[in-house]
């Protein structure tokens, strides 16, 4: 137990250190003189939630959608402009079963996250990924069974942010 809670900490920690480095990356950006719209999105799922075989999962409680280009009704960010974008996910399972979440660019696999059964193994990932206008980014479940999530609003994340216009 005192390993799970450690392991725990260390997570919270590092989405801690994520949305510091992504408020400094955009301080950064201003003061190199890029200007234009900001597209950065944060959104949690706000409860335990079971995702249908093959569905794209739905983070319902938006912390942040600044651009608006992430919509919660379908959980699909779609790029506003071309250029390199910062796309973040995690994961956490009900214990009663494994997940593996896709995070998927216009139809196709780009990643996958896997949290195993039995225990509370948070899973994680940032990729750096050019995109061009009107691209779409999503997570799926990957599997044709159901996916149970848990959560109490902090556990499952999805996040994007726009580093520079190409």
């Amino acid at each position: 137990m005192v390993a799970f809670l450690l392991i725990f900490a260390l997570m919270l920690n590092l989405t801690d250190c994520l949305y510091i480095h992504t408020v400094q990356t955009f301080q950064d950006l201003r003061q190199q003189g890029q200007t234009g719209p900001a597209v950065a999105f944060t959104a949690l799922v706000s409860k335990d939630t079971t995702v249908g075989s093959k569905a794209v999962v739905k983070y319902d409680r938006v912390m942040s959608n600044v651009g608006g280009a992430y919509h919660p009704s379908t959980g699909i960010f779609t790029a506003p402009y071309k250029g390199i974008y910062t796309i973040s996910c995690s994961l956490l399972s009900d214990p009663s079963n494994s997940v593996h979440l896709q995070i998927t660019k216009n139809g196709s696999k780009v990643s996958i996250l896997y949290s195993a059964s039995s225990t509370h193994p948070h899973a994680g990932q940032t990729l750096q990924l050019l995109l061009n206008k009107g691209d779409k980014i999503w997570i799926q479940n990957v599997y044709s069974k159901l996916a149970k999530l848990h959560d109490n609003g902090s556990y499952n994340l999805f996040s994007g942010v726009l580093i520079t216009r190409l």
